[in-house]
């Protein structure tokens, strides 16, 4: 705080850098330097920005500076709350991580290929993945069990998943893929769906290690994403292309649909007003021609 203060004051947007003395303007200055902040690329919680706030605000009562209080209270500055967009990947994006899997080539390509696809189809958490073992993947009835599910024990429900078509070949390259690697170390079996060799055998990869597989692949493809990142993708993608949000909601193993439109995907803003605009032209189709207008 202190040192966003002093190069406000030092580029002068504020008059001052003594709390006691500060204007109205100073403040909005002050807040929108906050709000406006990067953090790893993205602007700081609401939450976060929240307690910042109340520590200038605190630090100006002090002070005998009532401004922070004041502005705050009577909606001057307001904060807003932390139901912003939710984030996935565009369809060419992931395309583009695919084919850049398949650049990496290897052990690392294919697993990256695998789980891309797997968080991304099956809507998958990456800890749902990350500790699934080879017998939870039915090739036979094609389906998937998520054994590990979030809340396992709790209120996590351990669940069977079909696997829809466009999964299927990947899994069948991956499992290609997994068996040549096995083999060129000379392990004849593996429990881990996604194994980690080491020295030490034979295992799931932790979640370190999980995070730092796809390293290569975000070079390759110029794209920075996180393993969660692919499943909000696999239900915007459905969204987007007209499946209700109650169905999304469900393939994703949500309770409602509060959760899914807050926290994973949401009817984007650019279509709806595209189909509005177009529900409105043929609801006024013979008014518009009355008055000479085309569409």
């Amino acid at each position: 705080m202190a040192s966003i203060i002093h190069k406000l004051y030092s580029s002068g947007k504020i008059s001052t850098s003594n709390p006691s003395r500060f204007t109205e303007d100073d403040i909005i200055e002050i807040f929108l330097a906050l709000k406006n902040r990067d953090v790893r690329g993205k602007p700081p919680k609401r939450s976060t920005l929240r307690k910042q706030m109340q520590l200038l605000k605190d630090v100006c009562l002090e002070c005998k500076n009532r401004l922070v209080e004041d502005m705050l209270k009577d909606g001057r500055i307001r904060i807003g709350s932390d139901n912003q967009e939710p984030y996935s990947l565009y369809r060419e994006d992931l395309i583009a991580v695919l084919q850049a899997c398949r650049q990496v080539g290897g052990w690392k390509g294919e697993a990256c290929r695998f789980a891309t696809a797997m968080l991304t189809f099956l809507q998958l958490r990456p800890g749902e993945l990350q500790l699934s073992s080879l017998r939870d993947l039915d090739t036979r009835k094609w389906t998937f069990l998520v054994a590990n599910p979030k809340g396992k024990g709790i209120y996590g429900e351990v669940k069977r998943l079909p696997i829809p078509d466009v999964l299927r070949p990947f899994v069948l390259d991956f499992i290609k893929a997994r068996n040549e690697m096995l083999q060129s170390k000379g392990i004849k079996s593996a429990e881990p769906l996604i194994p980690a060799v080491s020295c030490k055998g034979v295992n799931n990869y932790t979640q370190q290690a999980f995070g730092r597989l796809k390293k290569q692949v975000m070079q390759e493809a110029g794209i920075t994403f996180k393993w969660k990142d692919f499943r909000p993708t696999g239900g915007q993608l459905a969204l987007d292309e007209g499946v209700p949000i109650e169905q999304v909601s469900q393939s994703m193993r949500h309770a409602s649909t509060k959760t899914t439109e807050r926290y994973y995907c949401r009817a984007r803003a650019d279509p709806a007003f595209a189909n509005v605009n177009e529900a409105y032209n043929r609801m006024f189709l013979d008014e518009l021609a009355m008055n000479g207008k085309t569409v």
